[in-house]
């Protein structure tokens, strides 16, 4: 059991053909380690709550793992279904930018047991061969 104030960064990954079109979604992986594969979902364990407190990327530009090649949106949904967020385009969503939207009104929460899912919709046609979009998520673990 995870004490209190305690967390993760879910290192996400969404991966897009070349010329894909507007509006294409991608389901995400999400690692919770570099040392693990990424999954397209993951559940929460039974004794933890996880609260997503914050999307954003590291950086902008060209090349592979670039994060505004699409310029995606952010969904998160519980459960397969009920979407709980879509964040503003990734371009807006760079860590040190003073101008950085929150990705939520407020924090999205996670029971035990809960299982988390994220899809990626393009904004931007693929000009790239294949774009592999890179976020992190930060997660509260309580």
């Amino acid at each position: 059991m995870s004490s209190n104030n305690s967390g993760l960064v879910l290192n996400c990954t969404a991966q897009y053909a070349g010329l894909a079109p507007i509006a294409t979604v991608s389901a995400c992986l999400m690692q919770t380690s570099p040392v693990v594969n990424g999954v397209n979902e993951l559940q929460v364990p039974l004794t933890e709550n996880w609260i997503a407190t914050d999307v954003y990327i590291l950086a902008t530009g060209v090349g592979a793992g670039n994060p505004t090649a699409v310029d995606p949106v952010i969904s998160m949904d519980k459960n397969r279904g009920r979407q709980l967020v879509q964040t503003p385009p990734l371009s807006a969503m760079l860590i040190t930018s003073n101008t950085r939207p929150r990705f939520s009104p407020q924090p999205v929460g996670f029971e035990g047991g809960s299982i988390i899912r994220m899809f990626a919709t393009s904004t931007v046609v693929n000009a790239a061969a294949v774009s592999n979009v890179q976020f992190s998520v930060a997660i509260s673990i309580v």
